[in-house]
């Protein structure tokens, strides 16, 4: 089925049935209850962006990781003695990544939740999910039916997602202990490796997801009396594990790459000296360059050499750059950007920007 058939269908178990039951109890709009179902930010949020968004991850993400897969296979970058463990770690990785056992685990947990986790809602405010009755507040069949289909079906998507982050971990970890040929001199700065952090951010996709969805939680107790300064520990917080989770595992390559600079360092370092030392007796002292000089290929050869030297120098300790970090900030840092406009009006700071600017 394709990808977007999939989320409509999603969208028609999840989003659909709240707003039919709710419009059918008058709580989608209104002020029939203090929280109608359009207005609640969490819950839209959660089916409208962070669902589709999860369900889109799944062909970019694993379709990088199979490019990744091709290119340490056909790169060199693996030691020619470690191919065949580097073959056996991809199919064991894939076998595991699509084992039916993972959905199965992770729909027994869910179902576990929703029976014996489940919170129940305990403020006076009545809501599109607890509306008045006889006795108090009372759920509602839009409110059943979020609990038992809509958000058990949103956690199975996180949980998987979760448990498949775990693998990924794990594959770079195993990959990490393999033999490699890592070239101080490579252009990426890597030594080879970047293409693991090329691949790696796209992640940050499924951190997205979460982001945005802890943003409108926030943003709805926003609206409803709370300030956001309130919500300073959380927030920090979650920001620092997540950029924690996301770049832990390069880590695991440090080592190495640590290992490959002072070897390059050591190794171009007697090459400059040999070149200089040859290059200064030449050209330098009572050997005073004369036209000779005018086309001689030495200059240009001391200029790569040192070019050469400073990429080695430059060899990074993990596996990515500065371009990967700014869009795995980015992706968690974003969602978040609407609720500095929940506390100031966007037009007030249009119009503090105007009159920096002029």
């Amino acid at each position: 089925m394709p990808k977007r058939h999939r989320i409509m269908v999603l969208l028609l178990l999840t989003w659909a049935p709240l707003v039919i039951l709710a419009a059918a109890a008058g709580v989608a709009v209104g002020d029939a209850v203090g929280l109608p179902l359009l207005l609640d930010y969490t819950t839209n949020v959660r089916f409208l962006v962070a669902m589709p968004v999860l369900m889109g991850a799944e062909g970019i993400v694993w379709g990088r990781v199979g490019d990744l897969a091709r290119y340490l296979i056909r790169s060199g970058v693996v030691a020619e003695s470690s191919m065949p463990a580097l073959e056996q770690l991809v199919v064991r990785f894939d076998a595991r990544r699509t084992a039916r056992i993972i959905p199965a685990l992770v729909a027994v947990g869910v179902v576990f939740g929703v029976l014996f986790l489940r919170k129940e809602y305990a403020g006076d405010l009545s809501t599109w999910q607890f509306v008045p009755g006889s006795s108090g507040q009372v759920r509602s069949a839009a409110g059943w039916w979020n609990l038992l289909v809509s958000v058990p079906i949103f956690q199975f998507l996180i949980l998987y997602w979760a448990v498949r982050y775990a693998l990924w971990c794990w594959f770079l970890f195993r990959l990490s202990r393999l033999g490699f040929v890592l070239l101080p001199s490579h252009p990426d700065r890597s030594g080879g490796l970047r293409p693991i952090g090329q691949v790696h951010q796209y992640w940050s996709i499924v951190i997205f997801a979460i982001s945005s969805l802890i943003s409108a939680n926030v943003g709805l107790a926003i609206v409803h009396g709370r300030a956001l300064s309130d919500f300073r520990l959380e927030l920090i917080t979650f920001l620092g594990l997540s950029l924690i989770v996301l770049f832990a595992p390069f880590l695991a390559f440090s080592g190495k790459l640590y290992e490959a600079r002072m070897s390059g360092l050591f190794a171009y370092g007697e090459l400059a000296a040999a070149y200089t030392r040859r290059f200064d007796t030449k050209w330098t002292g009572s050997n005073l360059p004369g036209d000779d000089l005018l086309g001689t290929a030495d200059i240009q050869s001391l200029a790569d050499l040192a070019n050469s030297y400073a990429v080695v120098h430059g060899l990074r300790l993990v596996p990515f750059e500065m371009l990967n970090v700014v869009v795995m900030v980015v992706a968690v840092v974003l969602p978040f950007a609407p609720l500095v406009f929940v506390v100031v009006s966007p037009i007030e700071v249009a119009r503090q920007i105007i009159q920096i600017l002029l």
